[in-house]
């Protein structure tokens, strides 16, 4: 204690904690201990958690897909979830497609799929990627138009596609994890979409 905390304090009234006291205290640090080293598991249990996952096969790697997005069934698709927070014209998307495996090379087969598909097609970047598993992958970004009801004129959009080979009831198919968002809203929305290419943990190819 300093001489400052003297002038208003009577040293002679001061009396050491009690037994029960210290008891008390310590019971009380190793609970705020507990909770803190309880509240920092339920942390990175939620941080582990913060994805939905779409199963492919037993023992085959899940897709990730943000838990807070809007599921659309459609026949096409395995798996669509809309962004509810993008522009109505084209809302941000994950895109999950299972195809038949391509008869060529899937970094030369799939572009051109891509580029029969939609309009004014625009590839950005190509790059050859392997998974954690060995496997080989293709990572091909874009840019098209699409032309949705009310929209006018059309919207410009910027698209990612993962492409690989994976297990699906049985059989081995050409799975097509595709993210994509108007061009003007993709800044937003990148930082999502980079979340769930981390947890696919793709790398580059030699």
């Amino acid at each position: 204690m300093t001489p400052f905390d003297g002038r208003f304090v009577d040293l002679s009234a001061y009396q050491p904690p009690s037994k029960w006291e210290a008891r008390l205290h310590n019971l009380l640090v190793l609970l705020v201990a507990g909770m803190l080293l309880f509240g920092g598991w339920m942390f990175k249990d939620w941080m582990q958690h913060q994805f939905r996952y779409l199963a492919l096969d037993a023992k085959e790697m899940r897709i990730p897909y943000p838990p807070a997005w809007t599921l659309q069934p459609d026949r096409e698709v395995a798996l669509r979830v809309l962004d509810p927070t993008s522009p109505e014209a084209f809302p941000a998307r994950e895109e999950v497609r299972i195809l038949p495996l391509p008869t060529g090379q899937l970094e030369a087969s799939w572009p051109e799929m891509r580029a029969k598909d939609l309009d004014d097609y625009v590839e950005l970047e190509r790059r050859d990627l392997v998974l954690p598993d060995g496997r080989p992958a293709l990572l091909l970004e874009y840019a098209f138009t699409e032309k949705t009801p009310g929209a006018t004129p059309l919207v410009a959009v910027r698209a990612i596609d993962l492409a690989f080979p994976a297990r699906y009831e049985g059989e081995t198919r050409l799975v097509v994890v595709t993210l994509a968002a108007e061009t003007d809203d993709w800044p937003r929305v990148w930082p999502t979409f980079r979340r769930v290419l981390d947890r696919l943990a793709a790398t580059e190819g030699e």
